[in-house]
């Protein structure tokens, strides 16, 4: 009888440390970025150039792919980093986003919601 009360209470015990040892981690997820409403429009000359001038020129010149210069950046970055129509599978938009490799650099949500509405807007070279 001592035996078997015994090794219940190391079954519950060990079933007990068990049970509270786990942890969990919440991921909780970043919130999209709103469809631009209609006759909204992002231009790359205006807004998409001016952000990589300002955050990104300085590794990305040219030694750093890619190549983000004025007059160069374009055509490095579509079609290898930027899936026009879709932000979320372009590369450029993941690195940029809150949690991405580059996003420390691209800090700002506005900085970020222009790339993805320009992505989302098809893109264009304008």
């Amino acid at each position: 009888m001592k035996k078997r009360l015994l090794g219940l209470l190391m079954m519950t015990g060990t079933l007990l440390m068990l049970l509270t040892a786990c942890e969990y981690e919440f991921i909780v997820p970043t919130p999209p970025v709103p469809v631009p409403p209609a006759g909204d429009t992002i231009s790359y000359s205006q807004d998409i150039q001016p952000i990589f001038d300002a955050k990104c020129i300085n590794c990305h010149a040219g030694s750093i792919a890619p190549n983000l210069k004025t007059g160069q950046s374009y055509s490095a970055l579509v079609p290898n980093f930027v899936t026009a129509g879709n932000p979320e599978t372009s590369d450029l938009y993941i690195v940029c986003k809150p949690g991405g490799s580059m996003a420390s650099h691209a800090s700002g949500t506005q900085l970020v919601a222009y790339m993805y509405r320009w992505i989302y807007a098809g893109a264009k070279n304008d």
